[in-house]
Parts: structure tokens; C-alpha cells; sequence
């Protein structure tokens, strides 16, 4: 089947696969979402590696690919323990067939509602829970008034949430400041009424390092995370003296659970296992002192640590500069260095037209802001780099500044369904009407959000460009 009229949003995956499986990338029909398989697993391997030489667990956020392929690999096929965060209840619903089979082998599954939860969310988490059974799921709270949300889940579930408490790490968004007023309040008030009535149990504390996305070097994403820890471990501190033995589980003394982390922060200690040869004092100090800080609270409490965006990575974390490369091919000046070659998902789209007499010169793409995001990048002005797929390649410093390759092109303009390609090099190959390009994206969360499914290649696979599967990905909320 080769009928790319119908309507391909709203057909089965099998017939997505018929359609679609086999084809070359350059018969698919635009903008289309593309994601290499062999990147993917690539970058999940790095980070379960990471987190088994360090001692750490991990607890992958499944929000930008929304896919069960991509959960698979983030978790682990040999994982007995299949610990996830969602932020959407139809994420939750989703996952819920890998979920049951992980059930139906032994394994023990928690899926983490990454907000604190909304009033009109309760029942339907509470039915995911009573089919997932005691201990599969946990709830963030940051107010004593969402208290009374937990009461009608545990009255649907049949059993009571586990609780963290969001911590405000810097970044500003949810949460409450470690040893705060507030925080006090919500421990030594709420809680212990919390759990003497049956319908929460305190499990830990979260913290999310947004602001981590602003950092620019691995010594500064350590930093970030080395803070973070220190936070947690404060708010930890501070529960312990108010609860006291309040604060056990089946009839013992629980530790705390730390989970933390941002794609930047979290991946960063991919650079205490892959580091080599002389590294500057400023990096020996701050992994010295992030790896003291993981060993101290290993000591006392769990520590976790999540991410979402590193199976794809993209534009953001290339200017982020906080992991070492998990690609075999990387063309960076180091090895170390993230670069292009990590990341996973690309936008395909078509050149429409050409105004090759503007200074710079310009050509149109029909792909705009639903297939590529708004989302900016701290290190350039564009909203997408044109890869080098399929035409010669251009050093650039785009979007950071280690020497990568790409086709010398950036998206430099963008409304709904338009784009404006501007040549960024001298060195640019000239585009035609009908070319073909593959946009590496800002913020791969957002650029994948408009689609409904992903077409999967593998460059690992003899036939780079050859379609080899299709992942559909989960809609709404």
C-alpha cells in the first residue's frame, strides 16, 4: 500500500506500517517527524550505564516522545523496576499495555504524575492505580489544599498514593523552597494527618532544574545538580526532624527518595563515567564535588535522578554543552562533545521556494511553527538548523560553539505553515524547489507535539535512509 491520500492521522498503526515500512525518507510526504532508532538507544544505554556505575536509580520522563518504543529503552529491557513520570494522565493511559506486561513479569511499575495534581485528574489516575495494584502510583504535592485530591484517589484506587514533595530547586515554576515556612508547615501539619488517615504515604522529594537549560558547559550542568542535591537534601533534613518515626512504611523506617534533575543536570554525570584525559581544574573540582554529593546522599537517603529529553536530544541541549557524546561517529573536535550525531529526531520538509536575490538569500519550506515549535535557542537566533542529509556539508558553530557539521541553512523565520530558510554560510549548497531537508529542532518536546506519529529509521542499519518502523505517539491530556 502506497496511498499517501488518506487521511494518516487517523488510521491504524499497521496500516501506517504497510504504507510506510521500506520506503526511503525521501518518498514520505511533509513535514513529517523522523527519528533514528540506532540514536535513541544509543542515548538511553549512556544514561542507564551512567546511573549503574554510579550507584543511582533512574526514572525516565516519557513526556517528549510519548511513545511505548522510546519507554522501553529508558527503562531498560533487563529493569526489574519500571519507574516512570508522565505529565498527562493520557500518557499514564497510554503506557498502560507495556505497563501490564511489565506486571505480568514480576516487575514492580510506578508511574509519577509530574504536576501536582489537579482536582479533575484524581479519578482517573485512581483507575489506572486500581488496575496497576498498591505501589504503582506516586503524586507531587506543594499545598496542603490538594491534600483532599489524594483522599478521592485513594477512595478509587483502593489504596493510598505515594507522595513527593516538589521542591523549588531555582527554577521558579512549582514547588517550595527548601527548609521554607511553608515547607515546615506542610510537613509538620499535613502530612502526619496525611498518613495516620490512610490515603498518602510521604515518599520524597523532586526537584526539576529547568534553569539548568542556560548553562553552556559540563562544568556548570555539574554544578547545577551538585545544588540540587544539596537542596533536597535540606528538605530531607528538615522532614526528619519534624516527623521523626512518623515517617515509616510497613512498619520500618523508609529513607527518602531524592529525585531530581533536568536533561542538562541529569546527563551531566555522564561526564563522572566517560571523562578522559587532562581536564581543566574548574572540571576536576566540580565532578570531584558532584560525585562527594552523590555518595553523601546515597548514604543517608534513595537517590533518583529523571530526564525526558535525552533520547532525542536537540538544539537546546547541543547549546547546553552538559553530556559527552554518546554517537560512534561523532564529528566534534573532541569526543567528548554532544553534538549533531546525538540527536535523534529531525523535521523533514520541502524547499517551496526560492528568493536566491535577497541578501542573504532565502528559500521557503512548508513547515512552520506546528511542525517545528517557537521554542528559541540560547545560542543563535534561529528557530531550526538545516542538517546536512543528502547535501554537502558546512562547518558551522551552530547552535554552540564547537565546530559541528550541517548544511550551512537555518530556519530563520517562522509563522504557521512557513518557514524561511536563510543560508548562514558562504559555503551553503543551493537548494532547489522540491529539495528534500531534514531540520534539526530547539526543543524537541515541542517540535514532535503537532505529530501523530513517528516515521523510524536506523542509521546503524546497512540502508540509513530506509524506513523501518513507524511509532505512534500519544495525543491530548
Amino acid at each position: 500500500m502506497d496511498d499517501f491520500t488518506v487521511q494518516l492521522g487517523s488510521v491504524s498503526k499497521e496500516t501506517l506500517k504497510a504504507i510506510f515500512v521500506g520506503k526511503e525518507l525521501d518518498q514520505v510526504p511533509t513535514p513529517a517527524a523522523v527519528v533514528d532508532r540506532a540514536v535513541v538507544r544509543r542515548n538511553c544505554l549512556q544514561m542507564l550505564e551512567a546511573c549503574d556505575a554510579l550507584g543511582v536509580s533512574f526514572r525516565p520522563h516519557v513526556k517528549t516522545h510519548k511513545t511505548i518504543e522510546v519507554t522501553r529503552m529508558q527503562v531498560g529491557e533487563g529493569a526489574q523496576n519500571v519507574n516512570i513520570i508522565v505529565s498527562t494522565v493520557a500518557e499514564a493511559e497510554y503506557m498502560m499495555p507495556y505497563l501490564r506486561d511489565c506486571k505480568e513479569q514480576g516487575k514492580t511499575v510506578n508511574i509519577l504524575y509530574g504536576i501536582p495534581l489537579p482536582p479533575s485528574q484524581a479519578q482517573r489516575l485512581g483507575k489506572i492505580g486500581r488496575e496497576l495494584g498498591p505501589g504503582s502510583i506516586s503524586v507531587m504535592i506543594d499545598n496542603s489544599d490538594q491534600l483532599s485530591v489524594l483522599q478521592v484517589f485513594s477512595e478509587i484506587a483502593g489504596f493510598s498514593a505515594h507522595i513527593f514533595i516538589k521542591i523549588d530547586a531555582g527554577y521558579g515554576r512549582a514547588g517550595l523552597e527548601p527548609n521554607s515556612e511553608n515547607l515546615k508547615a506542610l510537613l509538620e501539619v499535613v502530612l502526619p494527618i496525611t498518613e495516620a488517615e490512610g490515603f498518602g504515604h510521604l515518599s520524597g522529594f523532586y526537584s526539576h532544574a529547568g534553569h539548568s537549560y542556560g548553562v553552556a558547559s559540563a562544568v556548570d550542568a555539574m554544578r547545577h545538580l551538585s545544588d540540587e542535591i544539596e537542596n533536597l537534601l535540606i528538605a530531607a533534613s528538615l522532614a526528619d526532624q519534624l516527623l521523626g518515626q512518623s515517617h515509616e512504611h510497613n512498619g520500618s523506617k523508609a529513607k527518602y527518595v531524592l529525585s531530581m534533575g533536568a536533561t542538562p543536570s541529569a546527563t551531566s554525570i555522564q561526564n563522572l563515567v566517560h571523562a578522559n584525559g587532562s581536564l581543566p581544574a574548574a572540571w576536576e573540582a566540580e565532578s570531584d564535588r558532584l560525585r562527594k554529593c552523590i555518595i553523601h546522599a546515597k548514604a543517608l537517603c534513595v537517590v533518583e535522578i529523571h530526564a525526558g529529553v535525552y533520547p532525542f536530544m536537540d538544539n537546546q541541549q547541543l547549546a547546553t554543552q552538559a553530556s559527552p557524546s554518546a554517537s560512534t561517529t561523532s564529528m566534534t573536535v573532541t569526543r567528548q562533545d554532544i553534538a549533531f550525531p546525538d540527536m535523534a529526531l529531525t523535521i523533514l520538509a520541502e524547499v517551496a521556494s526560492l528568493y536566491m536575490h535577497r541578501d542573504p538569500p532565502e528559500a521557503l519550506i512548508a513547515a512552520g511553527s506546528l511542525a517545528l515549535g517557537r521554542e528559541p535557542c540560547k545560542s543563535y537566533s534561529g528557530w531550526g538548523v538545516a542538517s546536512d542529509w543528502s547535501m554537502p556539508s558546512v562547518v558551522t558553530t551552530m547552535p554552540c560553539t564547537v565546530p559541528m557539521n550541517s548544511s550551512g541553512w537555518e530556519v530563520a523565520r517562522i509563522s504557521q505553515e512557513h518557514g524561511i530558510l536563510q543560508r548562514v554560510s558562504s559555503h551553503a549548497p543551493n537548494l532547489k524547489i522540491g529539495s528534500k531537508l531534514r531540520l534539526w529542532p530547539n526543543h524537541a518536546c515541542i517540535a514532535g507535539a503537532s505529530f501523530d506519529f513517528y516515521i523510524v529509521v536506523d542509521s546503524d542499519s546497512p540502508s540509513e535512509n530506509q524506513i523501518v518502523d513507524i511509532w505512534t505517539r500519544c495525543r491530548g491530556w
